[in-house]
């Protein structure tokens, strides 16, 4: 249970980094209007369903339909690529 909890973790962590990272590439282009009280929040949740989707193209179905499987570096690496290649666009970089 344990070892499941800690990959449960890091996966969060990693998606955590996901937001983050498209979070500040957003605010590079257009930044959050400090008056309007919902507009962070509204934002995060965009982003978080824009990572979930290109999170989801980029993982195979075989390690989404079954949580219990890690998920090799490969993986891994094409999701950072995914994150960076998409931060850069709304970056204005790429």
């Amino acid at each position: 249970m344990a070892e499941s909890s800690a990959a449960e973790q890091a996966m969060q962590g990693y998606f955590d980094w996901q937001v983050t990272t498209l979070m500040l590439a957003y605010d590079l282009q257009d930044p959050v209007d400090p008056a309007d009280e919902g507009a962070g929040e509204r934002r995060r949740r965009a982003v978080e369903e824009e990572v979930r989707a290109f999170s989801l193209a980029v993982v195979p179905d075989v390690y989404q339909n079954d949580p219990s499987l890690a998920w090799p570096a490969d993986v891994m690496r094409d999701l950072t690529r995914a994150t960076l290649g998409r931060a850069a666009q709304v970056a204005g970089a790429g």
